[in-house]
């Protein structure tokens, strides 16, 4: 391990892979005998940043004058969503019920979204990391010679309690999230402030769960949104101001990370989320996500990216980071060959008959 936020780990077998997962697990542990909640994202090269694709690669300032809260971002996210629901609806089996459902098929398929994938599978992460060692025909020779791959494990749980206690504690974003409230009383805004200022102070007491524990502070967005939606306005303002207190904390999180509005770096954290399966894809790789807010595209984070430095990465986040691991596979030809040997392959992740074809076909590390 170093001295950095987030705890590093180096790994030379795919045996100490499974202990290090393990020593996770007993340190961080709920209770005796109840492992914590661990996601893991595997990636080629240990420089990559835990940054979803339409952040990392479209670097669009925001709008000047009059615009300047409108994140250039949001359009290009739009354009994207509109044609791919054009040219691909007929493909969908299951019919998403919400924008961000179909940004996760549109992640599946190389589409680039503001949500970043997690896996709920340890063991699918690793053949993620290994992929250019098992697939030849997607993977050149001088990718395999730079590989230096690694697996990001996250504790989502503690992850969102900070980000929970982030988005509560800052009183002006909660009042702009109340004052979006269309039909609200001047009574009825005072009911539902009242309510998130309890939840202010009481967050960590309200979110425990006696039982199902590794359910705590992962949520669904979509159905979260999907609800609200389909209220009118009387009903949104009375389960807001006199509902369950948990729906002053869900129409928060719709409030934040289902709109276009940019936020500051040190206001809002990513959001670990569970999305329904859409496709044998996404339920193959035990599919979880990290979905990021539209952050304000300042000078100061322009300058940060053009010295390589990138304090919008979740590994970066001094207010999470800590709950945040890295795994360096140290020795990776001889961990695929581990791993094949122990019956993975990249048909674990995508299921389609071409790939299973190939894992027939090819029984052999690439070097």
């Amino acid at each position: 391990m170093n001295d950095m936020a987030f705890t590093e780990y180096r790994v030379y077998s795919f045996h100490e892979y499974i202990r290090c997962i393990t020593q996770i697990g007993e340190q961080n542990k709920i209770e005796e005998r109840t492992p914590p909640v661990l996601w893991s994202r595997g990636q080629m090269k240990v420089n990559w940043n835990l940054r979803p694709t339409l952040i990392r690669d479209v670097l669009l300032g925001q709008l000047k004058d009059n615009f300047a809260n409108s994140s250039k971002r949001a359009v290009e996210e739009e354009m994207r969503k509109q044609h791919y629901i054009a040219k691909n609806y007929h493909f969908i089996s299951k019919e998403p019920k919400s924008d961000l459902e179909w940004m996760e098929i549109m992640q599946h398929h190389g589409v680039k979204t503001r949500i970043l994938d997690w896996s709920e599978s340890m063991l699918h992460s690793l053949v993620f990391a290994l992929e250019c060692f098992f697939n030849k025909r997607e993977y050149r020779i001088n990718e395999r010679l730079e590989a230096s791959p690694c697996v990001w494990v996250l504790q989502p749980t503690e992850w969102n309690m900070e980000a929970l206690k982030l988005l509560l504690q800052n009183r002006q974003l909660t009042d702009a999230c109340i004052d979006s409230i269309v039909g609200a009383s001047a009574s009825d805004r005072s009911l539902i402030k009242d309510r998130i200022e309890y939840l202010q102070t009481e967050i960590e007491d309200y979110m425990k769960m006696s039982s199902a524990r590794h359910l705590k502070n992962i949520f669904n967005l979509s159905s979260i949104t999907g609800e609200f939606q389909s209220m009118d306005r009387q009903d949104l303002v009375f389960c807001l101001s006199k509902g369950e207190l948990y729906k002053c904390l869900f129409f928060l999180l719709m409030f934040v990370y289902m709109n276009t509005r940019p936020f500051s770096l040190k206001e809002v954290l990513p959001l670990s989320i569970v999305e329904s399966y859409h496709s044998a894809r996404i339920q193959a790789q035990k599919g979880a996500f990290a979905i990021f807010p539209y952050y304000e595209e300042d000078s100061a984070l322009a300058g940060a990216h053009n010295l390589g430095l990138y304090p919008d990465s979740m590994e970066n986040m001094n207010a999470g980071n800590r709950w945040l691991h890295k795994i360096l596979l140290c020795d990776p030809d001889k961990i695929a060959f581990e791993v094949m040997n122990a019956g993975l392959n990249v048909s674990w992740l995508y299921p389609e008959m071409p790939v299973v074809a190939n894992a027939i076909e090819t029984r052999r590390i690439i070097v």
